[in-house]
């Protein structure tokens, strides 16, 4: 392999990787964070493509979004190479959508750390970490997940421009006379155009009615930004600045310093459990 360690532990925040990484470490697993942009592979003279590491870890540290599922699209894509996903119950569903892969493994982040060792040791004898129950009852949830927002989108597709907008204004928490105002119209026009559109949605409310609204229009994937993977040629330069930017920070025990260490500390009480920050 391209470094020391047998498997690689990866996450959108790097401070976080090198946290569960040292915890492995600790219990006797050879772990090796690795920043996030880095590419996975390396290029060889003769054009051979080799994976740094054969076993990764993924901490997504609350980021189950579009861009951290491309990115680790991208590991799997990799020949020989197996990965474990460590999330929240929550976020585990999103990751549904993936687990027709038998490359990849989902565990929750409540994991204690002795655990996850155990399951880079099964990923390195080459079985697989989650039963075939509980992988076909993630790939369930999603698909359940998809159907539940496409049938939202579908009943909102059945209101009127005008019905549309007054459920616009009242999920940003105006009242009916305020939306009156915004429109140009009564009160009672307003609430006879949410009596309709209740009655379209099937919704009891108009809290229930402004609830289906968020849940149609909310993002099966947080819009966070993450790092965009580098190509391999520029990892040298990049590489550089960080070592300096390393020494810098750790030099005096400055603020990324002492941010590491309460990931640390939350880590090394023998569970993984990492909110985001």
């Amino acid at each position: 392999m391209g470094v020391s360690g047998r498997v690689g532990v990866v996450s959108p925040h790097l401070l976080v990787a090198q946290a569960v990484a040292a915890a492995l470490r600790s219990v006797g697993t050879p772990a090796e964070a690795m920043a996030w942009e880095t590419p996975l592979t390396t290029s060889a003279p003769a054009g051979v493509v080799t994976p740094r590491f054969r076993r990764l870890v993924v901490i997504t540290d609350g980021l189950d979004n579009e861009a951290v599922m491309a990115h680790v699209r991208r590991y799997l894509a990799v020949g020989g190479v197996r990965v474990l996903v460590v999330t929240s119950a929550e976020g585990a569903v999103r990751w549904g959508r993936l687990l027709e892969s038998d490359q990849l493994d989902v565990l929750t982040q409540t994991t204690a750390v002795s655990e996850l060792a155990e399951a880079v040791d099964q990923l390195d004898a080459g079985r697989p970490v989650m039963d075939p129950e509980r992988r076909t009852a993630l790939r369930t949830a999603w698909a359940l997940t998809v159907d539940r927002q496409q049938r939202l989108e579908a009943l909102m597709a059945t209101l009127s421009p005008q019905q549309r907008r007054v459920l616009e204004l009242l999920a940003t928490g105006r009242r009916v006379s305020e939306v009156g105002a915004e429109l140009g119209v009564s009160s009672g026009t307003v609430r006879s155009h949410v009596k309709s559109l209740r009655a379209k949605l099937g919704a009891a409310t108009q809290l229930k009615a402004v609830a289906m609204y968020h849940q149609a229009h909310e993002r099966m994937f947080a819009g966070d930004l993450v790092p965009a993977p580098r190509q391999v040629g520029e990892e040298s330069n990049q590489e550089t600045r960080r070592e300096g930017s390393r020494e810098s920070s750790q030099e005096g025990g400055g603020p990324g310093a002492e941010q590491a260490s309460g990931v640390l500390d939350e880590v090394s009480g023998g569970t993984v459990t990492l909110a985001r920050r």
